[in-house]
């Protein structure tokens, strides 16, 4: 038995009759997992020798991960978070076992594991998100780009997230997060190897995720929305405790229409290119300024059901086409500005210049109300709502709610399809229409007046995204289906 083994198991005897004077254990059969600085005084263990001495052999043992020798408080906290983990990990097995020996197998089994990660063994960090309207078809599993997409119930993705990350009770206490009613629902799943006794950040993976909801929006115009995410080790015993962000989605309101995206796994390619579109145009945008229109314009996009209610998304739409159509000294004139651009680029078979401008005209007629505080009648607000092309007619009853809902989805789509157009003409040698270039100033409303200059204009985004194979992305999207329906959990 090696040093460190010795003084764990020494540690464990000391720590459970600490824990038996408090009568934390034994425990309850309905709660064994106890958690340090709730269900017993973790400040009282570690001021017992055995702890101390627990520390030293860690700090002895451990080649990487710690901080540097001259930060003593960062080195001492780091390993205080990997023994209360050894520590409620030993009461848990011990607890399901009905046996607290700290000599027995239920202990050394937990030694082990703490060895293993003192010596440097790798796990997997892991970032389980709790995501609606995005699913894994035909199958429950499927892995695109390197993330897991697990369609389930809602057991069965609680019970995924517990294998994934063995500390996930610690993460909700005992209460198990439950998500707004908005099905379909999955779980997306990214990780990544680690070693050593560190607080490992999971930054990088909550990126990953993001982009990768960027991607199907930009793709499908899907409102995939996540509702809470659990991140931490694949390792029961680690220095990165499991942490929880509950409030992902707000829940006072729902959206009364929605989109799923089905995702077959054979989407990897497309969503790779539209990642790569997307770097492209945060390298043109990035550079000493405070505040990006485009970079806000792209989250405004993809968190649009974090302001869940239905002025609010016209207000954040709004602003997101605002940011990606129009320029910073541009504010002049500003609804003819994007209605003639929008009906100018995004035109189509399928989409026609005048339906374009149109309801652009219409949407934006509400986001003024909103924003500026004027009034508007029901009378207006329903002659509103009938002149735009996608919101279906009223049936005679109470569902203005409803129809406002098929207003902001025709928005969303509308946004989706100009970021992608304004991306796509800001590339090429020389691009039509460049984020910024101090040798050439682009009048993009004079070319545009221009039919020839319009139509290459046109041309150019969609050719670019068929080039890059993701030529669908330039389409109008299919009808949404209202909330309720059956069509769609």
């Amino acid at each position: 038995m090696s040093e460190l083994e010795a003084t764990a198991r020494k540690f464990v005897a000391a720590a459970f009759a600490a824990l038996r004077a408090e009568n934390a254990i034994p425990t309850s059969n309905f709660h064994q997992h106890l958690q340090a600085h709730v269900d017993f005084n973790w400040t009282a263990i570690q001021k017992l020798p055995a702890y101390a001495e627990l520390v030293a052999a860690v700090i002895d043992a451990a080649p990487a991960g710690l901080p540097p020798a001259t930060d003593d408080a960062g080195r001492e906290y780091t390993v205080s978070l990997l023994l209360s983990s050894f520590l409620e990990y030993c009461v848990e097995r011990c607890a399901r076992a009905e046996d607290y020996d700290p000599g027995g197998v239920e202990v050394a089994v937990a030694v082990e594991r703490l060895r293993e990660v003192v010596n440097d063994q790798p796990y997997d960090l892991v970032v389980a998100r709790h995501i609606s309207h995005l699913v894994a078809e035909p199958d429950s599993e499927i892995e695109i780009n390197g993330i897991t997409i697990l369609t389930d119930d809602e057991a069965g993705l609680v019970r995924r997230i517990r294998r994934e990350i063995p500390d996930a009770e610690h993460a909700w206490k005992r209460i198990r997060p439950r998500p707004p009613y908005r099905p379909p629902y999955s779980l997306l799943i990214a990780r990544t190897t680690v070693s050593g006794v560190d607080y490992h950040p999971d930054y990088g993976l909550r990126k990953v995720l993001d982009r990768f909801e960027l991607t199907v929006a930009l793709l499908t115009c899907a409102n995939a929305q996540a509702a809470f995410q659990v991140s931490g080790a694949s390792s029961r015993i680690s220095g990165r405790p499991a942490r929880l962000n509950e409030r992902l989605m707000r829940d006072d309101e729902v959206s009364t229409v929605r989109r799923t995206a089905r995702l077959t796994g054979t989407e990897g390619p497309m969503l790779e290119a539209l990642s790569r579109l997307v770097d492209s145009a945060f390298d043109k945008t990035s550079g000493d300024e405070f505040w990006s229109s485009f970079r806000q314009a792209l989250r405004n996009f993809t968190e649009l059901d974090h302001t869940a209610r239905y002025t609010e998304q016209l207000v954040q739409l709004a602003t997101a086409l605002e940011g990606v159509m129009i320029g910073a000294k541009e504010g002049e004139g500003l609804t003819l500005r994007l209605c003639s651009r929008v009906a100018a680029l995004l035109a189509s078979n399928d989409d026609l210049a005048q339906t374009l401008f149109e309801d652009l005209k219409q949407l934006y007629n509400l986001r003024s109300v909103i924003v500026h505080g004027g009034e508007m009648t029901m009378k207006e607000f329903r002659r509103t709502l009938n002149a735009i092309s996608t919101v279906p007619a009223s049936t005679g009853k109470d569902d203005d709610l409803d129809r406002i809902g098929y207003a902001v989805d025709r928005l969303r789509d509308i946004v989706r399809r100009a970021i992608l157009a304004r991306i796509c003409l800001a590339t090429g040698d020389p691009s039509p229409w460049p984020f910024r270039d101090e040798k050439r100033t682009v009048k993009v409303d004079i070319e545009l007046s221009d039919d020839g200059v319009r139509a290459a204009w046109r041309a150019h985004w969609r050719d670019t995204l068929d080039s890059m194979g993701i030529g669908v992305a330039a389409r109008r999207v299919e009808p949404p289906v209202h909330w309720l329906s059956k069509d769609d959990t």
